[in-house]
């Protein structure tokens, strides 16, 4: 397949994934409950990249640095490009961070430990009825949302009225689930 051009492998790598697309996604398929748990703020490449987050902000401390420290989260998170994959497939933390891509889940996911990860508790993933995904936490009494598609970070009543018209459906992190289904 060397010599064969890359249009050419790129229509051959289509056919297998779409010919075995069944296969994979039966083992892809995580429940919610399964994404919870996909959430790691003590995975030893988040606690690496947050140390490397963190680097100038020793000795860190919650209280005085966190916010800056989402900051630079927010900002590493711009450098990850959005994707929509034709099958369901899963990324890990490695694998988003060396490819600079991923799906909005998975970013979100990734977010959401990065953020545990610098202490904060309460992160949580967010998933509205239409499927628009946030990462939210509260910091001095503000609420937060990350938008890990475009990077942007809401506070206050902006955060607040995120879900007004596209009323939330899940809310999770490692430690709690929500579903908000009526």
């Amino acid at each position: 397949m060397e010599d064969l051009a890359p249009e050419t492998k790129v229509k051959i790598y289509h056919l297998i994934l779409s010919r075995y697309k069944e296969h994979i996604e039966k083992h892809e398929r995580s429940s919610l409950s399964e994404l919870r748990q996909m959430i790691t703020p003590y995975n030893d490449f988040i606690k690496s990249l947050r140390d490397k987050i963190i680097e100038d902000l020793q000795p860190y401390s919650y209280e005085k640095h966190f916010f800056s420290a989402v900051q630079k989260v927010t900002e590493y998170i711009r450098s990850i490009k959005n994707i929509k994959l034709d099958i369901v497939f899963w990324m890990s933390f490695e694998e988003l961070d060396s490819l600079k891509a991923g799906p909005l889940i998975d970013q979100a996911i990734f977010l959401t430990s990065l953020l545990r990860s610098l202490g904060s508790n309460d992160t949580k993933v967010y998933i509205s009825f239409l499927g628009k995904i946030y990462v939210g936490f509260s910091w001095n009494n503000t609420h937060y949302l990350i938008n890990p598609e475009s990077g942007s970070l809401l506070s206050g009543s902006d955060a607040e009225n995120a879900f007004v018209e596209d009323h939330l459906r899940y809310v999770f992190n490692d430690l709690s689930f929500e579903s908000l289904e009526e």
